[in-house]
């Protein structure tokens, strides 16, 4: 051995620790690592997540029990028709019986104006006070439940019989949904078929384009499934086409918020569209009665939601053909340009890769 090899052995020592990281140095950092991911922080986490979850559920329990509660007539638009002493008698009586907010009455001139305001969604019920008598109007197709509420309220106006007056529904509910229960049960299926969509198409692919191509074809095919079956089976209104382009225009824009949120957040992002859409969205709507039965704010607030617009959009396409459809169709738009737009722009996948590269060039 020669004296430059008993040199040289010492610094090859040292250099091959230093490589394979057991010098000083790296022991802090591992150990620092251990520390990081020990049992400390995880209980630490654990108990953050209980707290958050526990506080999340808390308030959506309180939002629900706060609508259970509290919901009842709220802004229910009454079109009053017929002698200014008599109409300001039933004014007197509906604010009287339902509170000053219950009843939102309007005077119209006579009955034809009364059946128009009807038709056109712009009342939900109207007295006429005509030749024979009071005469209810009532529309059962655009709530049965406010039309029974009407029905109802009116027996105890004025000094009325106790049978009440004459109830004429307007606009019918048809034949093959005496009770109205399908078309809220079928508006449900719609919203849990624009998140399923949105959600399998931005997690198994990744060219935008693809996941927003797939996102509107796949609206389209569902929706063609959808307004068949609701005319199959006797709940649509008779309006095909109309109804098909309510359901696919729905579905997409639910479908393209939850594939920008998956986009943005990752899988989180199904959790937060399904908050969104079903957890709150669904019993704001007030598809299954009216937005007007539930309580103030909740009532409009549920409009601006796709669950809440989606379904007031199909019920006017389906039964009230006449009626203006552009509030609930342009809150849509917007919802999915929002979706579209989230979908183009991120892209959580390779911006976790990405982060992932530069831990391990880091290291």
């Amino acid at each position: 051995m020669t004296v430059s090899d008993v040199e040289r052995g010492p610094r090859d020592a040292d250099s091959n620790a230093a490589g394979a990281g057991v010098g000083p140095e790296a022991g802090t950092k591992a150990g620092t690592s251990r520390r990081g991911h020990g049992p400390r922080t995880e209980t630490q986490k654990a108990v953050a997540m209980v707290l958050a979850m526990t506080a999340g559920l808390s308030l959506i329990l309180a939002l629900f029990v706060s609508i259970a509660v509290n919901s009842g007539p709220n802004g229910v638009r009454l079109a009053v028709a017929g002698p200014a002493p008599a109409v300001e008698q039933i004014k007197a009586g509906v604010a009287q019986a339902g509170g000053a907010d219950a009843l939102d009455v309007t005077v119209v001139s006579d009955e034809a104006a009364a059946r128009a305001a009807l038709e056109d969604r712009s009342v939900d019920g109207a007295i006429v006070i005509g030749p024979n008598g009071p005469a209810l109007l009532t529309a059962s197709a655009g709530s049965p439940a406010i039309t029974q509420m009407l029905t109802v309220a009116a027996a105890h106006l004025g000094d009325q019989a106790s049978a009440g007056p004459a109830v004429v529904d307007v606009v019918p509910l048809p034949t093959g949904d005496a009770r109205g229960v399908g078309l809220p049960s079928g508006s449900f299926p719609m919203i849990i078929a624009g998140l399923a969509l949105g959600a399998g198409a931005a997690l198994a692919l990744r060219n935008r384009w693809v996941i927003l191509g797939t996102v509107v074809g796949g609206a389209m095919t569902i929706a063609i499934s959808f307004a068949g079956i609701l005319s199959w089976m006797g709940v649509a209104g008779g309006h095909f086409w109309d109804e098909f382009s309510a359901i696919s225009l729905t579905i997409t824009a639910s479908a393209l918020v939850v594939a920008g949120l998956v986009r943005l957040m990752g899988a989180a992002g199904v959790g937060v569209g399904a908050l969104l859409l079903v957890i709150v969205g669904n019993p704001l709507s007030g598809i299954a009665t009216s937005p007007r039965l539930l309580p103030a704010p909740w009532g409009q607030f549920g409009q601006w939601l796709p669950t809440g617009a989606g379904g007031t959009l199909l019920r006017t396409v389906a039964y009230f053909p006449g009626a203006s459809v552009w509030a609930p169709l342009l809150i849509l738009l917007g919802w999915a340009v929002l979706g579209g737009l989230m979908v183009l722009l991120f892209d959580h996948g390779k911006s976790a890769t990405a982060h992932r590269h530069e831990a391990i060039a880091a290291g």
